[in-house]
């Protein structure tokens, strides 16, 4: 069973792997508070015990995603809600971005429950293996 909503700039499935996909398209304010709230609802509802696995593809918006703004507000959201599931999360980004330079910098700093990689779009088969690797 797939769960799915849909913004203009955001597309959310829940994936029979149990993995949450986001899809951002050209993200206004309205989508990345969508992304929010989704996530705050998943952080409430999952079991501490368990862990939530997220694929996030940004790869499709031109204007790009700020992702350090984002990373910031989920520190905000996480320090509301101590006692949580633990996260693990594959960003798929164009190819050519900076992001890869920075994916051992990011894992470094997250907290130890969380684990962060970034791929590039054309290795999502990868990504999706990885976030079901424990």
């Amino acid at each position: 069973m797939t769960e799915s909503a849909a913004q203009p700039g955001l597309m959310y499935n829940h994936l029979d792997s149990d993995i949450h996909e986001f899809v951002f398209i050209e993200p206004g304010k309205a989508d990345i508070d969508q992304f929010f709230a989704i996530l705050e609802r998943l952080l409430i509802e999952t079991p501490p015990d368990r862990t939530l696995r997220y694929l996030v593809d940004v790869a499709h918006s031109s204007r790009g995603v700020s992702l350090v703004a984002m990373a910031q507000r989920f520190r905000r959201l996480e320090a509301q809600i101590p006692n949580r599931a633990r996260g693990r999360t594959a960003v798929l980004h164009r190819a050519g971005a900076l992001l890869n330079f920075v994916d051992d910098f990011i894992h470094a700093l997250a907290p130890q429950q969380d684990k962060t990689r970034f791929f590039t779009a054309d290795r999502r088969g990868e990504a999706l293996a990885w976030l079901l690797f424990e």
